[in-house]
This record gives C-alpha cells, sequence and structure tokens, in this order.
C-alpha cells in the first residue's frame, strides 16, 4: 500500500476563484488513481505545516502555481522513483518540441499530445533545480533533506538541493496568468476619443491601464476577485469590488463598455446587456469577447464522446452559456440591439474537416473560430 503526502501552497486570489477550486480537485482525483492512501498539508502565509519523519513513502510538492496534471504523467513520476530517483521533476508541455507547435484547445487534446511524449521519450532538454511547481520526492529523500527546513524556505526557496537530486519524467501544464492578461486586441474596437470606459471583469487591470496609456482616458474597472481588485486599485482611475450583475453603476456616465471573455459566465446575460445600454452615454459602444462553442475542437471532442470542463477556455469550469456566431446575432436581434458587428477569432482548421462527406452541412468559418469580438453600438 503506497502512502502519499501532498504538501500545497495556497495562493490566496485562488480562494475566491471557482475555476482554480475546480482545478484542485481534478488534481487530487488523478492524485488518488496513483496512490492508495493521500493526505493534503495546505501551507498558507503565516501557518504552520509540517511532515513528520516516516510518515508517507512519497511526497507531491506542489507550489502557488495553477498547473494541471495527469495520472499517466504521477505514474511515470512514481516509476522513477521506484527505480530509485530521489526526486523527479516533470517538465511544462510547452517545453517539448513536439508540443510548440500543436494547438491545445480541451482535455483530450493534453492527453493526446501527453500521451505522444510518454511513449516516445522527448526530451525538452531544460535542465532546473527547482522543486516548483511540482515535484515527486520519495518519504526517506524528504525526511533526509528536507524535514529539519522551514516549509516557508522550500516554497521561497525552491531550489535549495543538489541539481544531481533531480531525474525528469512526465509533463505538467501551468495556466496562464488568469487575471493578468493585456488583452491589447480590443484596442481597435475601442472609440477613440473615449473618455471614460468600463471594464468589467478587470482582473489585475493590466488591460484597463493599457487602454487608459493609450486612449488618455480613464478606466473604471469591476473585479469579483477582492484580491485581485486590490492590484488593480494600483493601475486604473477606480475599481469597484463586487458581481456586475449586482453592482450599482452609474447611469449615462461610459463611452464604452468592455468585457473580455465574460459574458459566457452569467446566468442572465441578456441582463447585462441591458445594464451596459444604461450606463453607456448615447453612441457609446459595448465591447465583448465571446468563446465559440463551434469550434472544431469542440466538435471533435463531441465525436468522440468527450466533453471535459477545464479551468480556462472554450470549456472553462465557469461557463453557464454557450454561443456559437449565430446564437449571438440572435440573442442581439431578439434584444433590440440594431448597430453591432460579429468577428470572427479565426485559427487554423485542420484539412480533415475540408473533406467531409456533402451530407454533413458545414460552417467552416464557424469551426475555425474560437471565438468572436462582438461590437454593439449603443444607440
Amino acid at each position: 500500500m503506497t502512502s502519499l503526502i501532498i504538501l500545497k501552497q495556497q495562493h490566496t486570489e485562488s480562494t475566491y476563484a471557482s475555476e482554480f477550486a475546480y482545478l484542485w480537485s481534478v488534481c487530487q482525483a488523478q492524485v488518488r488513481q496513483v496512490f492508495d492512501s493521500v493526505e493534503t498539508i495546505i501551507y498558507a502565509d503565516n501557518t504552520s505545516a509540517t511532515i513528520k519523519p516516516g510518515q508517507a513513502d512519497y511526497v507531491l510538492l506542489l507550489g502557488r502555481e495553477n498547473i494541471q496534471f495527469t495520472a499517466a504523467s504521477l505514474r511515470h513520476m512514481k516509476d522513477a522513483i521506484d527505480q530509485g530517483a530521489k526526486i523527479v521533476v516533470p517538465q511544462r508541455l510547452v517545453d517539448f518540441p513536439s508540443a510548440k507547435d500543436t494547438p491545445i484547445y480541451t482535455l483530450r487534446d493534453y492527453e493526446n499530445i501527453e500521451a505522444k511524449i510518454l511513449s516516445e521519450g522527448d526530451r525538452s532538454h531544460i535542465s532546473s533545480r527547482s522543486l516548483l511547481p511540482i515535484s515527486l520526492i520519495a518519504g526517506s529523500v524528504y525526511d533526509l533533506h528536507l524535514s529539519k527546513i522551514p516549509v516557508s524556505e522550500i516554497f521561497s526557496k525552491p531550489d535549495l538541493l543538489e541539481i544531481t537530486l533531480i531525474t525528469r519524467a512526465g509533463v505538467y501544464h501551468q495556466f496562464i496568468d488568469y487575471y493578468g492578461q493585456v488583452r491589447d486586441d480590443i484596442l481597435p474596437y475601442l472609440p477613440q476619443q473615449a473618455h471614460h470606459v468600463l471594464e468589467v471583469g478587470c482582473g489585475r487591470g493590466l488591460t484597463g491601464r493599457f487602454i487608459q496609456n493609450r486612449l488618455g482616458c480613464r478606466v473604471t474597472g469591476v473585479e469579483l476577485n477582492p484580491v485581485v481588485a486590490q492590484e488593480a486599485e494600483q493601475h486604473l482611475w477606480r475599481v469597484i469590488v463586487g458581481d456586475i450583475q449586482t453592482v450599482p453603476l452609474e447611469q449615462n456616465t461610459y463611452d464604452a463598455a468592455v468585457a473580455t471573455e465574460l459574458f459566457e459566465h452569467l446566468v442572465e446575460p441578456e441582463l447585462f446587456l441591458e445594464k451596459m445600454r444604461r450606463v453607456l452615454k448615447p453612441g457609446g459602444r459595448i465591447i465583448l469577447s465571446v468563446p465559440n462553442i463551434g469550434h472544431y475542437a469542440i466538435v471533435e471532442d463531441l465525436i468522440a464522446g468527450r466533453w471535459d470542463y477545464i479551468p480556462i477556455g472554450l470549456l472553462c469550469y465557469t461557463h453557464v452559456r454557450f454561443f456559437t456566431g449565430a446564437t449571438i446575432e440572435a440573442w442581439l436581434t431578439r434584444l433590440g440591439f440594431a448597430t453591432y458587428q460579429i468577428i470572427p477569432q479565426l485559427t487554423e482548421l485542420p484539412e480533415r474537416f475540408l473533406t467531409l462527406p456533402a451530407s454533413f452541412e458545414v460552417d467552416v468559418e464557424n469551426l475555425r473560430a474560437k471565438g468572436f469580438y462582438v461590437i454593439i453600438d449603443n444607440a
């Protein structure tokens, strides 16, 4: 019977994100497929966390980064330790040559490229002494080298051990900074003479700061995550903390309202559009970026009997509404918006989709679109 202790560093902002609570539950489920007995110790700042000598056969060290791994890679890591390795650190998927040019939109995409890497023994040749964001450590090695070191130091100085102790096996995926993207792609759709812009779901405020700097305007952000909102306050003219569906906003105030990858998270997105219509000045503009559920990667997953939620992406765990271009147009028409554009965000389309039988009604542009810019002018 194999026993494992997961020593996980808690990220404060992730405690307010349902997406990453879901990711953590997925990771724990993968671990339980490989080890018979699993215990978890959560480490947060100013809290004590210790592992007693001899407490477990293996220790899985996880940093504060939001990563995903599968049972397949964990088994490769465990096998390496069982064959004499002391500490096993997997590589980021994107560091493998075979993965650099392979688009990954779904969990099935990830599993397919991971299986190829594990079967072929592909190597990225990137060396590092760091135990983070993930490493599997033999229990005896943890007892000998790490048990007397404060856990705070293990997480703050993850390269404190010699590289000779580290073996490479398995892969993992590290997600982008969910709150820290700069969406400069929306700039062409913003009114260039805008004086006051509302950004809904402003995250750390980096997109809003970009808009302020480029247009010389004020940006008011709305952010649900209170920890992240504190960062946004350093960059934006004003930040409102709360749910856009319930927070009060001044009417007839903004020249533009921006919401990227937010519309699909709302239970009643039509009420959101009505609210934006009220807070905009006459002639103002709503700029949305909305993922497309009709993208070829989703269609292919459905044919394979798959629909897997992931923390970020086309099938994000907190999406509650799903759209194609036709769906978006139907909603706008129903709500009485007369002036709008729906602009596809196109990706490459695999050749196999161009040779489908004529009996299928195929919308090639919709299959290529990973999402849409939705530009709505407020009459």
